[in-house]
């Protein structure tokens, strides 16, 4: 997991960690609705989102198995829940098969993410995290996902 501010981001990160990076630097968002905007295929490819946060304590957290997530803030604030990889914890709920994603039960010792607008959060597959919740009243906010296919992380 990393955390850090757009214009402020230069760590030595992969080719296609720093090619999404990049589309964000670059893209206006302002006037885009939400919705799939292709990156490169099926490979990488940005989901704009507008939703509501939530109070933390009515979320759960979730994970990927084929994609990596970047979550970039551009309006409003939100907390993140992060934890490591838990491979004992049950699914709740697992469609990572159909959709790359599945839930987990609540845990305890999540660390919480402030994120305001211009603030990144990367979660590789299996990295536990709870988007979208409230830091204070729900608000509706605007978020871009970048979806990476970890075939394009070389180890």
């Amino acid at each position: 997991m990393y955390l850090g501010y757009l214009h402020q981001a230069n760590l030595p990160l992969p080719a296609a960690i720093e090619t999404a990076l990049d589309y964000l630097r670059v893209t206006d968002f302002s006037g885009m609705e939400s919705g799939r905007y292709p990156i490169n295929g099926d490979l990488m490819f940005a989901l704009i989102q507008t939703p509501q946060t939530q109070a933390w304590e009515s979320g759960k957290p979730e994970f990927h198995s084929r994609y990596i997530d970047i979550q970039y803030l551009f309006e409003g604030e939100e907390l993140i829940g992060y934890a490591p990889p838990n491979k004992t914890l049950l699914k709740t709920h697992d469609q990572l098969k159909e959709r790359d994603i599945a839930f987990v039960a609540p845990i305890t010792g999540e660390s919480r993410l402030y994120l305001t607008p211009g603030m990144f959060a990367i979660f590789y597959p299996g990295e536990l995290h709870k988007p979208c919740r409230a830091s204070n009243q729900p608000m509706i906010i605007k978020k871009v996902v970048i979806k990476i296919a970890k075939t394009l992380i070389s180890d």
